[in-house]
């Protein structure tokens, strides 16, 4: 539980979590109805006491994306790790993006290339065969 007794819902910390402190405020407003400064110091009270916030959501928000979405930034795949991070935290689509958004920016990895001790995706090595193939056909029958 949080410091006013209630979880801060999953959406409002994957937005905390990304650094977008406004976002998160909403959130929390449109889901407990509550006035902008109940939900502004709930979710401050948040940002400076992230010990106090449910273990399960901790865990479910902790900014660390799902393997599969990891894979998918490193082939490119934005939309797809999006998807994977709604699916797999229960997320909606604008948290699902700030988490991604904010796992690119500290990685500092650009996307659709593998981060440091990741391997390169499956269609990466696709697309490098092809063009070996495709190279080697020219040469042969073509060239």
């Amino acid at each position: 539980m949080s410091v006013t007794g209630r979880d801060l819902p999953a959406e409002a910390r994957a937005a905390l979590d990304a650094g977008q402190l406004i976002d998160a405020i909403k959130i929390v407003r449109e889901r407990h109805g509550l006035g902008l400064a109940e939900a502004k110091a709930w979710v401050e009270a948040e940002r400076e006491a992230p010990e106090t916030a449910a273990p399960a959501a901790r865990r479910a928000n902790d900014g660390e994306l799902p393997a599969a979405a990891r894979a998918a930034l490193a082939g490119g795949r934005v939309i797809e790790a999006i998807k994977i991070v709604r699916t797999e935290r229960g997320l909606g689509l604008k948290a699902a993006k700030a988490l991604v958004d904010g796992h690119v920016a500290r990685s500092g990895t650009p996307i659709g290339h593998a981060a440091p001790g990741e391997r390169p995706s499956a269609r990466v090595w696709g697309l490098l065969l092809a063009a070996v193939v495709a190279g080697v056909a020219w040469v042969l029958f073509g060239g």
